[in-house]
């Protein structure tokens, strides 16, 4: 056998691809041809090395997306741990507000309505001992009170003591008594349809802005 066609042969060799015929000459050409052999040996350490190369990059590989994973598990935990810590805080806050406070039914709150010269003050208190009433109230564009929601809260020492006052009072500032007295300094012309609106749990009270001025 040639030298050339032991060499062109001796990939096919390695990789046990060639014919046990083939084999035999080149092996018995191998053992005549100390250049041929030490050319195959040289082939098979490239090799060798070549997949053992081959094998750190894959391992490399592996453990870098084990990276990515341990780093996207912390990530999610991050992200889960949040999303309880902002959960827990909505059911508290639910809590405090919804369960601790309440519509509250118009028989347990003492409602008045007062005159001060061209002032009109609406005034809520509760009549249960350690309770409190809350107003929340909804503005129009304009800027004047139009529905006032009352609560009713027990001191469970949930809400600064500055809000647990004996008393809510709402103001309206007449000039006439057709005419109101805005916090930002216009004056609102008043007609039949402008309504106060005093929502409790059991029923909702409806009163002409207008006859505020006339009460006494």
């Amino acid at each position: 056998m040639k030298h050339s066609v032991c060499r062109d042969l001796a990939p096919a060799y390695i990789d046990k691809l060639t014919s046990e015929e083939t084999n035999e000459q080149i092996e018995e050409h191998m053992n005549q041809c100390e250049e041929c052999r030490d050319y195959l040996n040289k082939m098979k350490e490239d090799l060798f090395l070549d997949d053992e190369n081959e094998e750190k990059k894959d391992k490399r590989s592996i453990d870098y997306f084990k990276k990515v994973r341990t780093k996207n598990r912390k990530r999610t935990l991050v992200i889960v741990s949040s999303l309880l810590a902002i959960f827990l805080a909505l059911i508290t806050a639910y809590y405090f507000v919804f369960v601790n406070m309440w519509l509250a039914n118009s028989g347990n709150v003492e409602t008045n309505i007062q005159n001060h010269d061209t002032a009109v003050t609406l005034s809520f208190k509760a009549k249960k001992d350690n309770h409190y009433i809350i107003t929340t109230d909804a503005k129009t564009d304009e800027g004047y009170t139009d529905t006032i929601f009352v609560y009713e809260k027990r001191n469970d020492f949930s809400t600064p003591a500055k809000l647990l006052q004996d008393g809510v009072n709402i103001t309206y500032t007449f000039l006439d008594e057709n005419t109101l007295l805005l916090d930002n300094g216009k004056e609102k012309k008043l007609t039949d349809d402008d309504r106060v609106s005093i929502q409790y749990k059991d029923k909702t009270d409806v009163i002409p802005i207008k006859d505020l001025y006339d009460t006494e």
